[in-house]
């Protein structure tokens, strides 16, 4: 049976000719790159996340990489000088980072005011009481509009945040990037899409994939979870932290695809 997925007019693609940047290692590249069936002891609900996500993802495009612990170096005013992604997928309709919250059995929801900030609230099933949570949407959102604009203008970045166990409930209003195991097959769909319309950013090719792997690992460089991780430790000491993340670099422009 042919979809309307499979009507649309085929769009041009990033390419890389003439670059100039090194092609990727082959060998450094799958240090980063996740196998759901071969993973070192990690978070249960990110590695959950990635199964999911890959389970949802892998049928609409013929090529996609998923990558895990993406951190990166933070610049300016940022309390902490790195950010964390737990996911990132890079496919032909262009980078998808999500957001893992390892929340079970509860109900989230937040308040929300005209004159502060949305708060979020997580309840436990069969309890009266509830503890207040950061906003996920907006740290995602933060780490990834930094992102973005590092990265080429003609190269779309989403996010999302993801919640894989079963029994969490979303109660009220809540931001579409919130999603669970039953949104990802949708959301598959509509990249899928998007990459193919007119309206959307376009498709990438093997090279251009390729290349956007290599941007994210420059960007990485030797940064760790560990670095990350004591970075939001030790947030009060500001600028020792950020010389000891970006190791003296200034904060570069975006980066190309060609």
């Amino acid at each position: 049976m042919t979809t309307a997925l499979h009507k649309v007019t085929a769009r041009p693609v990033l390419t890389l000719s003439g670059h100039a940047h090194k092609k990727p290692d082959p060998a450094a590249l799958p240090r980063r790159a996740c196998n759901p069936d071969n993973e070192p002891a990690a978070s249960t609900a990110t590695t959950l996340a990635i199964q999911q996500i890959t389970a949802a993802f892998q049928p609409a495009f013929g090529r996609m990489h998923v990558l895990r612990d993406l951190v990166i170096p933070m610049y300016g005013s940022s309390a902490v000088p790195t950010a964390r992604f737990d996911v990132a997928l890079v496919c032909e309709a262009g980078v998808y980072l999500f957001e893992v919250k390892g929340w079970r059995n509860a109900v989230v929801y937040r308040k929300t005011s005209t004159h502060a900030l949305p708060r979020w609230f997580l309840r436990q099933h069969g309890h009266s009481l509830a503890r207040e949570v950061k906003d996920p949407a907006w740290q995602c959102g933060r780490k990834t509009t930094h992102l973005r604009s590092l990265m080429p203008a003609d190269l779309r970045v989403q996010y999302f945040v993801m919640l894989p166990f079963n029994g969490v409930e979303l109660e009220g209003v809540m931001p579409t990037v919130v999603i669970t195991p039953q949104d990802l097959p949708y959301i598959a769909r509509v990249a899928r899409n998007n990459g193919r319309s007119e309206q959307g950013y376009p498709m990438l090719d093997n090279a251009a994939i390729e290349r956007t792997l290599q941007l994210l690992s420059d960007l990485q460089g030797e940064l760790t979870v560990d670095d990350h991780m004591r970075n939001c430790r030790d947030r009060g000491t500001h600028s020792a932290n950020i010389a000891h993340a970006t190791a003296g670099a200034v904060r570069p422009g975006p980066l190309k695809l060609q």
